[in-house]
């Protein structure tokens, strides 16, 4: 069974299946003509080596590298470009590339935070782009790159995040809030000290009133 019918579950649909953009076969689809005519000058050149070995062996040197660049420059990118799949279901996001050894990228539609797309202008004039996908528990986002038209795909993606309650998820408070709240807490504290060792009435605008004050305005601040 073809990929990725084979590792759908029960009830789940493919929504988009795609491989990198047209672009990446440019390249490839120029390297035999270029490789054929620059093997056939240049054994038009050993033409002129007197001896009849050397002229065959320099010709089938020529021809083996020729078949070798179109091997690994041509062949061997045109069979990645077919092994790389991307496919986005109706409840995750799936990656599959590599020829023998492959990797494979499993991202539930529940863990996406955040969907957003890059395009470099040249990029934009054909159609192409990177899709940045942030998800739970990682540093950084998941970066796809060399998709055909993917900011419709970004929607889809982000469909199928908003169904499964992934972007809804409340985001936890960072290091800069938690260092916020400490200090509070430990101007809280000093005033408190401050109270227990003056039996004297607090005037008004006293510490409690400016340490209420210093946590509306850090409020204020950290919103």
């Amino acid at each position: 069974m073809a990929y990725p019918d084979a590792v759908l579950r029960r009830g789940e649909h493919v929504l988009a299946h795609r491989r990198p953009h047209w672009r990446m076969l440019v390249v490839p689809a120029l390297v035999p003509p270029a490789a054929a005519f620059l093997a056939a000058f240049l054994a038009a050149l050993a033409t002129t080596v007197p001896s009849d070995a050397t002229r065959t062996a320099l010709r089938l040197a020529l021809v083996l590298l020729a078949v070798l660049a179109v091997a690994w420059l041509a062949v061997l990118p045109l069979v990645r470009w077919r092994c790389t799949h991307l496919v986005v279901t109706d409840r995750r996001l799936l990656v599959r590339e590599g020829v023998l050894a492959r990797e494979s990228v499993d991202v539930a539609g529940a863990t996406i935070t955040g969907v957003r797309t890059r395009c470099t202008g040249f990029e934009r004039a054909l159609g192409s782009g990177t899709l940045v996908v942030a998800t739970v528990g990682t540093e950084e986002p998941w970066e796809f790159s060399g998709l055909g038209r993917v900011e419709r795909l970004a929607t889809m993606v982000e469909g199928v995040a908003a169904d499964r309650g992934g972007l809804g998820r409340a985001v936890t408070a960072g290091p800069a809030d938690e260092d916020l709240e400490d200090d509070l807490d430990e101007d809280l504290a000093d005033d408190e000290d401050d109270l227990d060792d003056d039996p004297e009435p607090v005037p008004a605008g006293g510490p409690v009133r400016r340490w209420r004050s210093r946590r509306a305005r850090a409020a204020r601040t950290s919103r």
